[in-house]
């Protein structure tokens, strides 16, 4: 199960809500991303073209360079993470699928040689990132990205740097702040019920809560996702989490099908 940071009240995480207003979170199937890549096929280029793109290992298309981002999807059962692109000391492994049963992802920093991918981790601190294996992955790319303005209680979803998407949201309270910086969604769950604290889908991002170490046993990981409250969006309401209403989180799903591995700013 993910153990989201709680969106209600301070003391409890949404898993100790009662059955009534809650239900279990159930993996969602993932949704499509633009390109697969192997490390062994990354696109060629044209015999007309440079054979690579700048600050890429492989060639490119212009039309597809703005907001382009990177996914290396696990492909094995663990995911050895390094300290360094020498891939020598290890630092964390992350289990495929991960504890909410989804596909392990991770957003890409740097493609380096296509050998040792610089990634960011879904793991504390905020922020941390590594050095992976490309034998241990699978790469895919889009060129979706999503902005959370939490003074502006607003979020935005860019597809190749244009403004696709934009509504009002429910933020953290000032006791119980979400933590600014640069995430990525690591899961998409679905309740069995909709009108549950959670609306119809629950994104998971790579983020934790600074103000809970955990919650009956959870890790107080941060997300998107709907709300029971549609009345309290654009308020100070959640204990770190991102509540959009029920039509908005099911557009984002279901209409703009976003995979996994978006990056996801919060400033």
């Amino acid at each position: 199960m993910l153990a989201l940071t709680a969106c209600s009240q301070a003391e409890r995480n949404l898993y100790s809500e009662s059955p009534e207003t809650l239900a279990p979170l159930q993996p969602e199937s993932p949704r499509p991303t633009t390109t697969t890549l192997t490390t062994s096929e990354a696109a060629p280029a044209p015999t007309t073209v440079a054979p690579a793109t700048d600050g890429l290992p492989f060639y490119v298309a212009a039309e597809d360079l703005p907001g382009l981002s990177f996914v290396a999807e696990a492909i094995v059962p663990t995911v050895n993470v390094y300290s360094s692109d020498q891939l020598v000391e290890q630092t964390f492994e992350f289990a495929n699928p991960n504890l909410s049963g989804t596909p392990l992802v991770f957003l890409v920093e740097d493609l380096n040689d296509l050998q040792a991918i610089k990634v960011l981790l879904p793991t504390r601190p905020n922020g941390s990132f590594g050095w992976i294996n490309s034998d241990q992955v699978r790469l895919t790319q889009h060129n979706y990205s999503i902005q959370v303005r939490l003074d502006d209680f607003a979020i935005t979803v860019t597809d190749h740097e244009e403004t696709i998407f934009e509504t009002t949201i429910g933020v953290a309270r000032e006791t119980t702040p979400t933590p600014l910086g640069r995430y990525y969604t690591t899961e998409l769950l679905r309740p069995p019920e909709s009108d549950t604290a959670y609306g119809p889908y629950a994104y998971g991002l790579s983020g934790y809560s600074d103000t809970f170490e955990s919650f009956l046993g959870g890790p107080g990981q941060l997300g998107i996702h709907g709300t029971n409250e549609p009345w309290a969006l654009g308020t100070n309401v959640s204990s770190g989490c991102v509540r959009l209403h029920n039509d908005d989180i099911t557009y984002l799903v279901e209409t703009l099908q976003l995979p996994l591995g978006v990056p996801v700013e919060i400033i």
